[in-house]
């Protein structure tokens, strides 16, 4: 089924003009979002998945289930969101796009939101308030058909076009249901305390980051695969003291989503995220979806050993 513009009026929204360098970041401690954030607690949140994961809905439902509990939500599909954008009582998480110009250099940025609206002044035309994203990884085929779409097409044409492309055909490295969950998990437990994270968010858990010494840390297979037809893959090229030598297991996605939202879940997982030309390493801990590591890397968007190895030297500095 395609995504068509007649079937969605939301989408002709541009993000504000809101920083997301994080992997996810949200907007709660904006002066101008206090009263829209309470309004959106009073919500009930409509989350869109990309066509292809409908036939996973139970997993995602689980997923969001987990830790979503900031409002009541339930899973629609894209083109039911037109019948809810007028309605007072909801919020949406949806696949977008934003511009980023730095310098003379312009990107084009994938997300998956989560908005409100609100009556503009402009008569027939609601405001759309951005109070989260995620950021995406997608791959090369992905990045250049949303790039060809926005040179091709007037403003408002390339919007639709570029929707219709992300939900039916667009494929993202970093998106799963096991992924998703902890994504929320930062964006519930944020929203709730009405903060704010965005720039170069970078973090650290001084208790449960050094338990990687003695555990198992879970990388997506996606990473491998990603650089493995590169000409400098992933390779060691650090010295032995430095190396990472702590237990490492590259798992596909399927496999990882199993182990994340499984009963008693217990364990720490590595994603990667290319961001334009920076990129953004977290690792989670699945025990309850929370964040444990984060680092942005600006203008350095390959994933490589030394990656991991910082991982390890912020162990030691723990230590």
């Amino acid at each position: 089924m395609l995504f068509k513009k007649r079937n969605l009026v939301i989408y002709l929204m541009m993000l504000p003009g809101l920083s997301s360098l994080a992997q996810t970041s949200y907007f709660g401690n904006v002066a101008t979002n206090t009263e829209k954030i309470e309004k959106f607690k009073k919500t009930t949140t409509l989350f869109t998945l990309p066509y292809s994961g409908y036939k996973d809905i139970e997993k995602y439902n689980e997923a969001i289930k987990k830790v979503w509990t900031i409002t009541p939500y339930k899973i629609i599909k894209p083109e039911e969101l037109a019948t809810y954008q007028r309605a007072a009582d909801y919020s949406f998480f949806y696949l977008d796009s934003y511009r980023e110009q730095i310098d003379t250099v312009k990107n084009l940025n994938l997300v998956y939101a989560l908005k409100v609206t609100s009556p503009s002044q402009k008569p027939n035309l609601m405001e759309e308030t951005t109070l989260a994203t995620v950021t995406l990884f997608p791959d090369a085929i992905t990045n250049l058909q949303m790039m060809l779409i926005e040179q091709s097409y007037s403003k408002r044409a390339a919007k639709s076009k570029q929707l219709s492309f992300l939900y039916n055909q667009a494929t993202f490295f970093n998106w799963s249901p096991g992924f998703l969950s902890g994504y929320l998990k930062q964006i519930n437990d944020g929203l709730l305390s009405n903060q704010i994270r965005g720039l170069d968010y970078s973090f650290y858990n001084t208790k449960r980051l050094p338990k990687l010494v003695n555990e198992t840390l879970y990388v997506p297979e996606y990473i491998r695969e990603v650089f493995s037809s590169q000409t400098a893959p992933l390779t060691q090229d650090t010295p032995a003291e430095e190396q990472y030598r702590y237990k490492l297991k590259f798992v596909s996605n399927a496999t990882l989503d199993s182990l994340i939202l499984t009963k008693d879940s217990n364990i720490k997982y590595l994603i990667y995220t290319k961001r334009s030309n920076d990129k953004i390493i977290s690792i989670y801990d699945s025990t309850d979806g929370l964040l444990i590591y984060q680092i942005f890397s600006f203008q350095s968007p390959n994933f490589s050993m030394s990656d991991l190895n910082n991982i390890k030297k912020t162990i030691k500095l723990i230590q």
